[in-house]
């Protein structure tokens, strides 16, 4: 494992995703060990995503096998970042984030443990009037948690392909008021859906036009963020969220590296530009700026010519291209 620093954020760079998953579980798990040993509540704030199934299942594992751990979470309390507007019943239910952790996370905790602390699903219904209600109710929730003395909030979140956070992409102001929004679903984040659910989503049409998400001024107030990043595919997210120390408003996640309690866990894929600029440990010689041949590379990860330009854009203000 190679690690870094950029701002207040310690990075870790693992040779593969398996490694990353059980690094961030261990992590994850070991800060509410430290909560509950605090006496403190421990709530578990947790992002829905391919680039999160080797931590839930190193996470599962941990608590199958830790009579600690699994006390920890019958005991925990358990919210999600955000979700589509598709209601329990409807035959598009299984590609909302309520299912995925559901079944990939919340039903497997609840079998190792012997049982599973409080599960509170963002319970959208597709009614504007009724969601509207739905996410008033789960911002209070949320924010309760957050200025509760008694609680300790652990946030497990990734980075999306374009640098969001949740759902909050470029077109969101990082110093908007912390809450929960309804945000359209961008182009770049149209490309990371097709690419981390194929079956549910094979062309652009078929992918839920908006969802909920947290904003960046929410997320923030988490006690402990601990960062998961495995795939390729996000080469270019991480090298705007940690090729320097600068935060940049279309890249929201970078906003993790002024939080005083943050950190990355990084599969070695998904570092391979942060790796040709800051010449980590010895694998290239810092350059600062990412070679011409590298941009061209990364320019194939989008489909349309304008998530191009807004790539250059950002990688140019943050001196990096």
């Amino acid at each position: 494992m190679m690690t870094l620093r950029s701002g207040q954020m310690i990075v870790h760079i693992h040779p593969d995703e398996t490694s990353m998953g059980a690094a961030a579980a261990e992590s994850a798990i070991q800060s509410g060990l430290n909560a509950k040993a605090e006496g403190k509540r421990v709530v578990f704030w947790l992002m829905a995503a391919p680039s999160g199934f080797t931590f839930y299942d190193a996470f599962v594992g941990r608590v199958r096998s830790d009579s600690a751990a699994a006390e920890l979470v019958r005991n925990a309390r358990f919210y999600q970042f955000d979700d589509y507007p598709i209601p329990r019943g409807s035959e598009r239910f299984p590609v909302t984030f309520r299912h995925l952790l559901e079944t990939r996370l919340f039903d497997p905790i609840r079998t190792a443990a012997g049982g599973i602390g409080s599960v509170n699903p963002l319970e959208l219904t597709g009614d504007g009037t009724k969601d509207s209600e739905v996410v008033q109710r789960y911002t209070e929730f949320l924010a309760d948690e957050l200025s509760a003395t008694e609680s300790v909030v652990i946030e497990v979140k990734g980075i999306g392909m374009d640098g969001h956070w949740g759902f909050h992409g470029a077109e969101t102001p990082l110093e908007d008021p912390p809450g929960l929004m309804r945000v359209p679903v961008s182009s770049a984040n149209i490309r990371q859906q097709m690419i981390d659910w194929p079956d549910y989503f094979p062309s652009v049409d078929s992918v839920p036009k908006y969802a909920v998400t947290a904003n960046v001024g929410l997320f923030m107030q988490a006690d402990h963020i601990i960062d998961v990043v495995p795939q390729a595919e996000k080469e270019y997210a991480i090298l705007a969220c940690y090729g320097n120390d600068q935060t940049h408003p279309a890249v929201p996640s970078s906003a993790a590296k002024e939080h005083p309690a943050a950190e990355s866990h990084i599969a070695s894929p998904a570092a391979r530009a942060l790796f040709e600029v800051r010449g980590i440990d010895g694998q290239a010689q810092a350059r600062n700026r990412l070679p011409r041949e590298s941009v061209e590379r990364l320019k194939r990860l989008w489909h349309t010519p304008e998530d191009v330009d807004a790539m250059l854009r950002v990688l140019r203000d943050l001196q990096l291209a």
